[in-house]
C-alpha cells in the first residue's frame, strides 16, 4: 500500500446504500457497517488481539462422524428448551404461541432428547427422570391412529399455501417421538415404548391429503411432510428428522416396515438434495417450486446448520459419495465458500 494522506471518499453500494469511506494511497477503505448491511456480513472484534474477523455468519456446526441410535442425539446436550417460549405443565413443556398455548410434539421430544443426552454425558438422575417423563407423555397421549396430532390450525407460508386445519400430523413430531421412544426402550429394557412407536408407521404410509404425512415427489419418491400442505411444501429439516426417527426405531426393533420407510426416504433424499442447494446456502423448503412463489425460501443460518447436522448424521450411516460431497459443500457455505 502506498502511503499517503487519507482522503474522504463517497461509497455507494448496490445503488442504494451510501456512506463515507477513506482513500489512502491506492487503497480504498469502507466501514464494516456498510458490509454488514450490503452483504449481511457479521463482524467479530477481538480487542486483546486487535483482530477483526468477518464472517458470512457466526453460526457454527458440530461434527457428527458416527451417529449412534442409542447415543447423544445430534449434540442435544447443548440444547436449552427451558429457555424457549414454553410453559411447563407437570414437567412437560407447552409451547406459547401468539394464538394460544399448546403441546407441540416436536418441542416435547426435543426436551426429552436434550435430557437423554445430558444423562449420557453426566449420569444425572434428574435428567434421566425428565427424559422418562417425556417418554411417558408420548405413551399416554398417543391417539388411535398411532400418532400425536397437532391441535391447532397452522398457517405455514400463508402467502403461498392454505392454512392447515387441526388436527394434523407432522413428520418432525412423529420422527422425534420415535427417537424418544426407541431410546426409552433401550434405556429401560421395556419394549412397550418401541411397540407404541411402531404404531406411528402407518401415518408415514398415509397420504398427506388423507390425514397422513406422505407426499410423492415426481410421482414416485416418498417424502414425509413436516407440514402436510396442498401442494406439498417439502420442508427439508422435518423430513430428515423423520428419517432419523425411522432409523432409530428400525435399529432398536429390527422392524422391517420401519426399515423400508427409512430406505424409501433415503432414496428420496439422495434424489432431492440438489434442489435445496442454492450455491451459498440451503433452501428451507421447495414452495418456490410447488407454488407460484417464484423465489426460494432461504433457510436461516441456524436452519442451515441444522441441515448440516442432520445430513451428517444420516451420511455417517449411509456413507454415500454424493451425500458426502453435498455435506462438505454445505459446510463450506458457513465459511463463505460459494459453489463453483
Amino acid at each position: 500500500m502506498e502511503s499517503g494522506r487519507p482522503e474522504d471518499i463517497r461509497v455507494v453500494m448496490h445503488q442504494h446504500l451510501e456512506c463515507k469511506g477513506k482513500k489512502i494511497g491506492n487503497e480504498l477503505f469502507v466501514p464494516i457497517t456498510l458490509l454488514e448491511k450490503g452483504y449481511f456480513a457479521e463482524k467479530e472484534w477481538i480487542e486483546g488481539q486487535k483482530l477483526l474477523k468477518i464472517h458470512v455468519s457466526k453460526a457454527r456446526y458440530s461434527e457428527i462422524n458416527q451417529y449412534d441410535f442409542r447415543g447423544n442425539y445430534l449434540h442435544y446436550d447443548k440444547n436449552g428448551v427451558e429457555n424457549w417460549s414454553v410453559e411447563f405443565h407437570d414437567g412437560i413443556p407447552k409451547t406459547v404461541y401468539p394464538f394460544g398455548t399448546y403441546f407441540n410434539p416436536s418441542t416435547i421430544a426435543q426436551y426429552g432428547l436434550q435430557h437423554y443426552s445430558l444423562y449420557l454425558k453426566n449420569k444425572d438422575e434428574q435428567s434421566k427422570q425428565k427424559f422418562l417423563s417425556v417418554a411417558a407423555w408420548f405413551l399416554q397421549n398417543q391417539n388411535s391412529q398411532g400418532g400425536w396430532a397437532y391441535q391447532f390450525d397452522h398457517a405455514y407460508y400463508p402467502s403461498r399455501l392454505n392454512k392447515i386445519k387441526a388436527p394434523w400430523y407432522s413428520s418432525i413430531g412423529l420422527g422425534m417421538a420415535m427417537s424418544v421412544l426407541a431410546r426409552a426402550s433401550y434405556l429401560t429394557k421395556n419394549t412397550t415404548y418401541q411397540n407404541k412407536a411402531l404404531q406411528a408407521t402407518s401415518i408415514f404410509q398415509t397420504s398427506s391429503n388423507d390425514h397422513g404425512i406422505l407426499a410423492k415427489f415426481e410421482g414416485k419418491y416418498s417424502f414425509y411432510e413436516e407440514c402436510p400442505t396442498n401442494p406439498p411444501s417439502y420442508i427439508l429439516n422435518g423430513f430428515m428428522f423423520a428419517l432419523i426417527g425411522l432409523y432409530d426405531l428400525h435399529k432398536q426393533t429390527g422392524n422391517r416396515q420401519a426399515g423400508m420407510l427409512y430406505e424409501d426416504g433415503v432414496r428420496t433424499l439422495k434424489r432431492m438434495l440438489p434442489l435445496y442447494d442454492l450455491g451459498n446456502r440451503t433452501a428451507y423448503d421447495l414452495t418456490h417450486y410447488t407454488t407460484d412463489g417464484g423465489y426460494p425460501n432461504i433457510a436461516s443460518w441456524g436452519y442451515h446448520v441444522t441441515h448440516i447436522h442432520l445430513l451428517a448424521a444420516l451420511n455417517s450411516v449411509e456413507k454415500d459419495p454424493k451425500m458426502s460431497e453435498t455435506l462438505q459443500r454445505w459446510k463450506g457455505y458457513i465459511d463463505g465458500k460459494m459453489a463453483r
